[in-house]
């Protein structure tokens, strides 16, 4: 558990999981954005099947919920159907370095913009070191990519179906071994340094 002035970052368990469900409710389900997989309009949560694979962080600035994310560790040389469209075998110059998918990344609607992801990305970052996996994968969302760039994710394909509200998605992949983040040129690099360096 990371705690700053008032902003608390935690490991979400059986307690905070329905939480989380419900802030990915407000985020996806809310503004006529379109039917949404996994949602549940009377307990006002959008659940999936996979909630329980790997770690999901959530992000508390004092009693709110304003961010959280999921990650799950993968053998892309021993791909699991339910990550398929991520096909990670065929896309990592090193597979067999290993990989983690992050997923289910929302920010509570009215925090978007406020800095809210970078302790998010820390935590993300320190578990993939930890974990001793070289690439992070993600399924960006149109609204997302910027933010994925301006970390040091790389574009390797897009206009992927997501069945999500916001349409198309593209693939992206962070390589922890990029010599822009060990060299600090990036700005997870300069940001999170010693994560690369550890």
């Amino acid at each position: 558990m990371t705690v700053t002035n008032k902003v608390e970052l935690i490991v979400v368990d059986e307690r905070t999981l329905p939480l989380v469900q419900h802030q990915r409710y407000r985020a996806l389900c809310t503004g006529g954005q379109g039917p949404v997989a996994g949602a549940d309009h009377e307990a006002r949560r959008v659940a999936h099947e996979h909630d329980r694979h790997g770690v999901t962080f959530a992000l508390f600035d004092a009693a709110d919920l304003v961010a959280s994310a999921q990650v799950i560790p993968v053998s892309p040389m021993t791909p699991a159907s339910a990550y398929d469209v991520y096909d990670l075998r065929n896309t990592l110059p090193r597979p067999d370095h290993g990989a983690v998918i992050v997923a289910n990344l929302v920010t509570t609607p009215v925090r978007k913009g406020s800095n809210l992801l970078e302790p998010v990305m820390r935590a993300v970052l320190d578990f993939v070191a930890r974990e001793k996996r070289r690439y992070i994968a993600v399924l960006a969302d149109p609204a997302l990519r910027d933010f994925y760039a301006s970390m040091g994710f790389d574009t390797v394909r897009e206009g992927l179906a997501s069945g999500r509200a916001s349409g198309e998605v593209a693939l992206m992949i962070f390589d922890m071994r990029d010599t822009r983040h060990t060299n600090g040129e990036s700005l997870a690099g300069w940001m999170f340094g010693p994560v690369f360096n550890g």
